[in-house]
């Protein structure tokens, strides 16, 4: 083997990946943020991100699976409606660069602020929430995962909840497929309501169906939906608390199945404060909230009979305004986006008790919004 030969066999070699490495796609919305990216994951230790397509403020990502080929994404640009993207999801490769994805589609959603996009579990309808546009878009995908707008909804203008700060009007802050798929639940942080909407599977249009109401200026921003396909979790950023949801996937409805549930320490006001996003442990004993403005994080143990929310930690985030929260495949890290502060932080979790110990690490990254691993 020549000199060179033996070099290139050694960059190879060293570019393999060790085992148990899974990939991490991040979606940032920020300024000077450049798009989509990827990270790896192994161990603990997360490297540094890489480009993998540029977009603009591709701040939410949604799959159908972790192993769906194509990739969605709710994008921005600046002073124009948002989009829904769809982009090639490739398998996780060796390339010391990172994995290269390519964009497929482009749509506009006749809305402006889109901060989340669902998907439904077939790959074939996509949903975009604007939160500025007040609006709920839907999307046709077809098999290559080109968009096609399906039906767009504007919710009333003069709609308000009692917080004049923050109620104004409808914001929308997530569409999300139902749990047995045959419906979307739109969270209106403005008007304190779960919008209901029955699918289309052919067409990707929606159609009114009902709305579940929440507490009175608790702004309802995202759900989690229980494997069982009947629980549902629902966190409130105006009033930081989670509240249990019962699906009747039959009727279509949700109920309310519990009392609400902090997501702040005792004796803290929630004036002013954010909740934002929460994850279950991968066993589904556990989940975990997170605080804007208290910069913080909740773990909630899960009554397997009940589904009812016992609180078992509180603990600080180190960094700012944690956007998104995920945890690692094997469920024994915790990963934060902590948008404001540039970076993802890295937890371990006691798999035993749930609980969250101190940060380990943290990679910069501008504007992360979005973390999914894939």
């Amino acid at each position: 083997m020549s000199n060179v030969e033996s070099a290139a066999a050694t960059a190879q070699q060293s570019s393999k990946r060790a085992p148990g490495t899974v990939r991490l796609l991040i979606g940032t919305s920020k300024r000077d943020s450049k798009g989509l990216y990827t990270a790896y994951f192994s161990n603990g230790t997360l490297s540094a991100p890489a480009l993998a397509e540029p977009a603009r403020n591709p701040s939410f990502l949604a799959l159908p699976r972790p192993d769906y080929p194509v990739l969605f994404a709710v994008t921005q640009p600046e002073d124009l409606p948002s989009h829904a993207s769809s982009f090639t999801h490739p398998p996780m490769s060796d390339r010391p660069d990172g994995d290269q994805f390519q964009k497929i589609s482009d749509a506009p959603s006749h809305g402006k602020g889109g901060c989340h996009v669902g998907v439904s579990p077939d790959g074939h309808s996509v949903f975009i929430a604007n939160y500025a546009g007040a609006s709920v878009a839907s999307f046709h995908a077809d098999d290559r995962g080109a968009l096609t707008l399906a039906s767009h909804i504007d919710f009333p203008p003069d709609g308000h909840g009692p917080n004049p700060d923050r109620q104004q009007q409808s914001y929308i802050h997530s569409a999300l497929s139902s749990p047995d798929g045959n419906f979307v639940l739109v969270n209106d942080l403005g008007l304190d309501r779960i919008h209901i909407f029955r699918l289309d599977h052919a067409t990707a249009k929606l159609t009114p169906h009902g709305e579940w109401h929440a507490e009175p200026g608790s702004g309802p921003r995202h759900l989690a939906l229980h494997p069982n396909g009947h629980w549902i979790y629902c966190i409130h950023e105006l009033n930081s608390t989670v509240v249990l949801l019962h699906w009747n996937a039959a009727e279509g409805t949700l109920t309310t199945a519990g009392q609400p549930i902090s997501t702040l320490p005792p004796g803290v006001d929630a004036a002013g404060k954010r909740a934002s996003e929460l994850a279950f442990s991968h066993d589904l004993r556990f989940l975990y909230a997170s605080n804007r403005v208290h910069e913080s994080f909740t773990v909630y143990s899960i009554d397997p009979q009940t589904g009812a929310l016992s609180t078992v930690q509180h603990l600080e985030n180190p960094g700012k305004e944690s956007r998104h929260i995920a945890l690692s495949p094997d469920g024994k890290f915790f990963l934060s986006a902590n948008q404001f502060s540039d970076e993802i932080s890295v937890f371990p979790i006691d798999t035993a008790t749930g609980k969250l110990g101190d940060r380990t690490s943290t990679v910069p990254i501008a504007g992360p919004s979005c973390l999914l691993f894939a």
